[in-house]
């Protein structure tokens, strides 16, 4: 039976997770406790009530995260499609969304009663070590989205499961079912909200990365300029040097690379900014303030990420991109027809993109 204290912080949290979005994660248990000036036994207690009637998932490591799933379907379990056990691999800088992603699967799985094992590394040649220590799986998830795989790795997981599915595009050349989104087609759609606002001059900043979904939305912006020359203005892209993979913090990167662009009166070369490859979206609003520009007033800024990842929105910034949550249930359902089907050939599957529009795109000034 509860205590008091754990019915406040209950009714607390419960009120809390019904404003949140799916995937949004909680204040850590010390700021809980912190702010109910009550103990970790009471606030763990609370957070096991809402976990046992599916409303949050935990992760070691990464924190407490509403979580939306429901029940699984009838005739969807796992033992029925021959998926007991899988493994999710993942670099150790991955971003928000790949945790969101894991997330998903993990609660997916566990309803199944199927074995899921993470494992999360920083070289490549270490990772191998441990592969070749451990038991083959059934399937394979390994999330790659700005860094690039070695052969030997990939075709060591293609030995050890019968299915493997790569969660990004930085794959090509071999025969892997790949999960990703187009970002191109994200890039057209900021663009075309952006003109129907009367924006006529646009700049775009990157990650510093050769992963070639960013390098083909590099590309798109830069054929922008040449087809369009006359009518608009394209700044050419612009990479964050010392930026390397989206987690990383981007703050001081924004403010050094975009100062030497600005007028003798505090402008940019354009009236309208998109970010590419950067989770960091905090950074980016805090680089472009410590330069003195305000959005939506001294520029428009939309970011190509993910719409239901709260890190990459803010609540506040309008953004063009995929779905974490229709990723991961692609990744979910590429695995079962892989291990149904594997007579099947391998598939590219492209993330529908749509837009959300907010408070940090307007119309431009007058210049």
């Amino acid at each position: 039976m509860r205590n008091g204290s754990a019915n406040i912080v209950l009714k607390t949290l419960s009120e809390m997770i019904e404003r949140l979005e799916d995937g949004a994660r909680l204040p850590t248990v010390r700021d809980l406790m912190k702010k109910h000036q009550v103990s970790q036994a009471t606030v763990q207690e609370a957070l096991d009530h809402l976990k046992s009637e599916g409303l949050l998932v935990s992760q070691v490591g990464r924190g407490t995260y509403v979580t939306r799933g429901g029940a699984a379907r009838a005739g969807e379990s796992s033992r029925e499609t021959g998926l007991d056990s899988l493994l999710i691999l993942s670099n150790a800088s991955m971003n928000e969304r790949c945790a969101l992603v894991q997330n998903y699967i993990v609660e997916e799985m566990s309803r199944q009663d199927a074995k899921v094992v993470q494992i999360s590394y920083h070289h490549t040649d270490h990772l191998l070590e441990i592969l070749n220590s451990i038991p083959d799986f059934d399937a394979v998830v390994l999330q790659s989205h700005y860094e690039s795989i070695p052969i030997r790795l990939l075709h060591l997981l293609q030995q050890k499961a019968k299915a493997l599915v790569v969660d990004g595009h930085t794959v090509s050349g071999v025969d892997i079912d790949r999960i990703g989104t187009d970002w191109e087609d994200a890039l057209e759609m900021a663009l075309r909200q952006l003109v129907d606002l009367g924006h006529r001059s646009f700049g775009l900043v990157s990650i510093n990365t050769m992963a070639q979904p960013i390098l083909a939305a590099r590309r798109a912006f830069g054929r922008h300029a040449a087809i369009e020359r006359g009518r608009f203005s394209f700044h050419p892209p612009i990479v964050l040097e010392r930026v390397q993979h989206p987690s990383h913090s981007v703050l001081d990167a924004v403010a050094d690379t975009l100062e030497p662009l600005l007028s003798e009166d505090g402008r940019l070369p354009f009236t309208a900014l998109l970010t590419l490859g950067i989770s960091d979206t905090l950074g980016v609003t805090q680089g472009l303030q410590r330069l003195g520009i305000d959005w939506p007033n001294d520029l428009s800024v939309v970011v190509l990420g993910h719409r239901d990842v709260p890190s990459e929105h803010l609540g506040v910034m309008t953004i063009a991109g995929s779905s974490q949550r229709k990723a991961a249930e692609k990744l979910v359902e590429t695995i079962r027809r892989r291990i149904e089907q594997p007579q099947l050939s391998p598939q590219i599957v492209y993330l529908h993109c749509d837009q959300v529009v907010r408070g940090s795109t307007a119309q431009p000034k007058q210049l």
